[in-house]
């Protein structure tokens, strides 16, 4: 016999085992992405060197440590910093289940008022690893 109750109860229970799933690793990727951005505009350098892998490089130069100065330089001069990321694209690497990539088209401006007084544009592009569960970036390009 039909039961309303016991239907009800167990479509209840499997949209809680699907609430309580990890995402998936791309979904989880272009996140650490959006976080890196909400980080750097909110000034919120140890925030995003903590996302960085300790291998971290840019541009084949620039590690970890020389990255968190250049935040640290960019915050001292500018009040506003806004980042406006047009057609992110991330996915997994098809050979290495930990690594994945992004690219991305990024206006970066700066400003002590409402007006920016500065405006860069780069396409960047970006490889991350994935790390204790965590996706780090791990390498930074931009042209």
């Amino acid at each position: 016999m039909y039961n309303p109750g016991k239907g009800l109860a167990w479509i209840v229970c499997a949209l809680t085992l699907m609430a309580c799933t990890s995402p998936a690793p791309e979904d989880a990727l272009n996140e650490a992405a959006k976080q890196l951005q909400h980080n750097l505009e909110n000034r919120q350098a140890g925030a995003a060197t903590r996302q960085l892998h300790a291998d971290f490089m840019a541009q084949q130069y620039y590690n970890r440590q020389a990255a968190q100065q250049q935040m640290l330089g960019l915050f001292l001069r500018y009040k506003n910093v806004n980042i406006i990321v047009l057609n992110r694209q991330c996915q997994l690497d098809k050979g290495y289940y930990d690594l994945g990539h992004c690219t991305a088209q990024v206006a970066v401006t700066g400003a002590q008022g409402l007006i920016p007084e500065r405006l860069e544009h780069y396409q960047v592009t970006s490889q991350w690893q994935l790390t204790d569960k965590e996706w780090q970036l791990h390498r930074l390009d931009w042209k």
